[in-house]
């Protein structure tokens, strides 16, 4: 059988920006894999994506005689250690031979109406895609399950796994000294630095450096958080990296619920959530001491420094910081892209190169 993840319709992929501006949905990483990565592991094979036409050359559609396409937001198969694997409230779509992203998406929202139900996942955003995807951990490593791992306890790492597991992949260091609270997953080849603080629910994504103080936080991966300061209720994006110092808010004065920008409606709107932080997209950077207030969304590559605090929302391919924004230069952040990939071995491409070219012009036409 070939199975295919439909990008679900652009409400739900635009309350999901930025990280959604450079990437399928089924891209975004949970408790345990991406949500593609859950759906492989349950269904014992591959899939591939039916995603926006910006993105469909990195991700192409395969497409044979017989498809079944299954929204990306639907809720990934839910394991636990009393039934083995199930279906809740999916809905398949058989397919002979190929269909347009638009015809499903329409075919999905009139089904969806009729059945009186909305998109599965991510619809309240942060809190949905730890609360309803974090009930996966249970069932991935514990701490003493975790072998041929560069853990050594000797050198004065503390880790507790009493709220939930520590789930660490291949080729990752904890260097000394550094404190994690469960439940963590520490993806491959990243690095915990001396000292660091990690409290759980948190995911760190393949590929990324970690210091200071990090608490109930989504890396996407191929980031760099390696110095002091603190980051909490945060999704930070691939590719980005947090200068020395810096620390966002997660919570507002008065305890209040935190407002958020929502690019489907292009206004803040209240997210019902006490704490929340910093969503920075993909390729963003913020200079040493950079301070982040509640509820603060950074588009994609977006260059940010400067005393003060940045205002709450920044869009894609900015330049500044609390004193003003100016348009990135586009040629100099793909420079500074294929410098900072390089780094890591991983090669710009040109076909990369225009789905960001098209993410700076998805942004344009949105600023008017």
């Amino acid at each position: 059988m070939n199975y295919i993840l439909f990008d679900p319709p652009s409400s739900l992929i635009q309350k999901s920006y930025p990280f959604t501006l450079t990437r399928p949905f089924g891209e975004l990483r949970i408790f345990g894999g991406t949500i593609k990565e859950f759906w492989e592991t349950a269904l014992g094979t591959n899939v591939s994506y039916l995603t926006r036409p910006h993105l469909s050359e990195l991700y192409p559609t395969k497409w044979e005689k017989n498809n079944t396409l299954i929204c990306a937001s639907s809720s990934p198969i839910i394991i636990n250690d009393s039934t083995k694997n199930k279906h809740y409230n999916i809905q398949k779509y058989e397919i002979d031979g190929s269909i347009s992203l638009e015809s499903i998406q329409n075919i999905y929202l009139d089904q969806r109406f009729q059945q009186g139900e909305q998109e599965d996942i991510l619809v309240n955003g942060f809190s949905s895609l730890l609360n309803s995807l974090f009930s996966h951990h249970h069932h991935y490593a514990h701490l003493e399950n975790l072998k041929n791992q560069k853990i050594d306890c000797s050198n004065n790492s503390f880790l507790n796994d009493d709220d939930g597991p520590i789930l660490v992949e291949d080729d990752v260091t904890i260097m000394e000294g550094a404190m994690i609270r469960g439940p963590v997953h520490i993806c491959k080849g990243s690095t915990i630095k001396m000292g660091a603080k990690i409290y759980g629910p948190t995911v760190i994504g393949p590929y990324c450096k970690i210091g200071g103080e990090v608490s109930n936080c989504i890396f996407l991966g191929y980031s760099n958080k390696s110095h002091d300061g603190f980051i909490g209720h945060s999704i930070i994006g691939e590719w980005c990296n947090i200068g020395a110092g810096t620390s966002n808010s997660n919570l507002k004065n008065d305890y209040g619920t935190v407002k958020m920008w929502d690019y489907f409606s292009k206004r803040f709107k209240d997210s019902q959530e006490q704490f929340l932080g910093l969503y920075m997209g993909d390729h963003s950077k913020c200079a040493i001491n950079t301070s982040f207030n509640t509820g603060t969304t950074v588009g994609v590559n977006s260059n940010i420094f400067g005393s003060g605090f940045p205002r709450n929302f920044i869009p894609s391919f900015s330049w500044g910081g609390a004193q003003g924004v100016k348009d990135y230069n586009f040629e100099k952040a793909i420079s500074v892209a294929e410098t900072v990939m390089a780094r890591r071995g991983v090669k710009l491409t040109d076909s990369y190169v225009t789905m960001l070219r098209a993410v700076r012009d998805i942004t344009y036409a949105m600023k008017q």
